[in-house]
C-alpha cells in the first residue's frame, strides 16, 4: 500500500465513464480489502493523468492509496510512512507491502549436456508503488530476472511471490495468463507491436484478451491512453507508419491498459534519441509518482538510476549491492528532466518557424514508391 499526501492532486479531477470493467475489482473491494474507482483528463498531454479517478484507470490508485476520502481523493493509510516535505499528490511506496519477492532464487539454462548459470541465488523483495532499477554488464543476469519476475521464464529454483501470489511449478498456464494480463505490464526495447494491427488495436488487444470490457469501451480507454501519451492523432497509424518515440509510447499505452500493478521495462530507451528519451522517461515517472505503478527498469544507463527509490547492481547472476536513492536526489532528477522536456519544447517551435509548421510527412505514399497507385497503359504497368 502506498501513501499519499492529502493535498489534492492536479491529476486527479478528471472523468472517463467506462463501467463495465467489473464491479469486484474496479468499483467493489479487492482481495486485500482496498476500496477502488476511476477516471480521463485533458487530451494530448503526456504529462497529464495516464489512469484517473472515475474510469478504468484509477482502480490501482484507490487500491494503493488504501481508500478514498468523501472528495474521493486518495487518504493517507499507511502509519508510519512519511509523505510530507514530498510534492503533493505524489505516491509513496511502503515498505511492508511486498509485491514481488524472491528467495533464493536460481536459473540455469542447459546448453548441449552443460548447463549454465543465469541466476545464483538472487534474493530480493520490491514493495508496492516502488521504482526499481537494475544495472550491470551484458550477461550479468538482469534480463533473466526480468524474465523472471514477468513470469516469461520460471526459476530453476527458490520461491517467488508476484502479486501475493506464490509461483511453482504446479502454476498453470491459464493462472499466468490471468496474472500477466491483469498485473503485469512490459515494455520491450524492441517495442513489440503487432505490425499489421494499428496503435488503436494494438492497446486494445490486452482488454479484448482480458474479456471484462465490452467492445466500445474497450476502443473508449484505449483512445483515451493514446491521448494521454500524446498520440492520440496516430491512433489509426501502423507501426510502420510510427517514429521510434511513438512506437515506444503505444507500447507504453498497452501496458497500462489493464491497469497492472507493475510495470517491467526492459532497456525502454535503448533504441531511442534524445528527445523521446525525454518523453518516455517522464511518462513512466508520472506512472510511477502519481499513479503508484511499480516500475522495475533493466539498462545499462546509469544516468537513469536517478529517477530510482532503489538501485539493484547485478553481476555474474548475483546482486553485488544495491544502493538508496535520497529523495533530494530523485527530485533534482526530476526537475533536470522537466528542463530538458521544455528545451526540447523550445527547439521544436524553433523548428515549426522556420519551416512554417511543416516538420514531417505522414502520407506514405509521398515516399515509398511501391505504395503509389500503377496506371495500366495497355498491357505494360506505367513507370512509377
Amino acid at each position: 500500500m502506498l501513501s499519499v499526501d492529502q493535498t489534492t492532486s492536479p491529476l486527479r479531477s478528471t472523468h472517463l465513464s467506462t463501467t463495465s470493467i467489473g464491479s469486484a475489482r474496479r468499483r467493489g473491494v479487492s482481495a486485500n480489502g482496498r476500496a477502488s474507482n476511476d477516471g480521463e483528463a485533458d487530451e494530448e498531454d503526456p504529462e497529464s493523468d495516464l489512469m484517473s479517478d472515475d474510469g478504468v484507470g484509477g482502480a490501482r490508485r484507490s487500491r494503493r492509496t488504501g481508500g478514498v476520502s468523501s472528495s474521493g481523493v486518495g487518504v493517507v493509510a499507511s502509519p508510519g510512512v512519511d509523505a510530507t516535505g514530498g510534492e503533493p499528490g505524489v505516491l509513496v511506496p511502503d515498505q511492508n507491502d511486498i509485491i514481488i519477492r524472491a528467495v533464493n532464487v536460481h536459473k540455469t539454462y542447459l546448453l548441449g549436456l552443460d548447463g549454465v548459470p543465469a541466476l545464483r541465488g538472487v534474493n530480493v523483495s520490491i514493495a508496492r508503488g516502488e521504482f526499481v532499477v537494475i544495472l550491470g554488464k551484458s550477461g550479468g543476469g538482469k534480463t533473466s530476472m526480468l524474465n523472471i519476475m514477468g513470469t516469461i521464464d520460471r526459476p530453476s529454483k527458490g520461491e517467488l511471490y508476484i502479486a501475493q501470489r506464490r509461483i511453482t511449478s504446479a502454476t498453470s498456464d491459464d493462472e499466468f495468463s490471468k496474472l500477466r494480463l491483469r498485473h503485469l505490464g512490459f515494455v520491450f526495447q524492441q517495442f513489440n507491436l503487432i505490425s499489421t494491427m494499428t496503435a488503436l488495436e494494438n492497446v486494445a488487444l490486452p482488454m479484448v484478451l482480458d474479456g471484462r470490457l465490452n467492445r466500445d469501451d474497450i476502443d473508449k480507454r484505449a483512445q483515451f491512453l493514446l491521448d494521454k501519451v500524446g498520440i492520440g492523432r496516430r491512433s489509426s497509424h501502423l507501426p510502420s507508419q510510427l517514429s521510434g518515440g511513438e512506437q515506444q509510447r503505444v507500447t507504453i499505452a498497452r501496458a497500462i491498459s489493464n491497469c497492472p500493478d507493475i510495470l517491467l521495462l526492459d532497456e525502454p530507451t535503448g533504441d531511442l534519441d534524445t528527445k523521446n528519451s525525454h518523453i518516455i522517461l517522464s511518462l513512466l515517472v508520472e506512472l510511477n509518482r502519481r499513479e503508484g505503478i511499480t516500475c522495475i527498469m533493466v539498462t545499462h544507463d546509469n544516468d537513469l538510476q536517478y529517477y530510482a527509490h532503489r538501485v539493484i547492481h547485478m553481476m555474474d547472476g548475483k546482486i553485488l549491492r544495491q544502493e538508496v536513492i535520497p529523495q533530494q536526489v530523485r527530485d533534482a532528477q526530476d526537475a533536470r528532466l522537466r528542463s530538458q522536456l521544455e528545451a526540447d519544447k523550445q527547439d521544436t517551435r524553433q523548428l515549426q518557424m522556420q519551416t512554417h509548421g511543416v516538420t514531417e510527412l505522414r502520407q506514405p505514399e509521398l515516399f515509398y514508391s511501391a505504395l503509389r497507385p500503377v496506371q495500366a497503359e495497355g498491357n505494360r504497368a506505367a513507370d512509377i
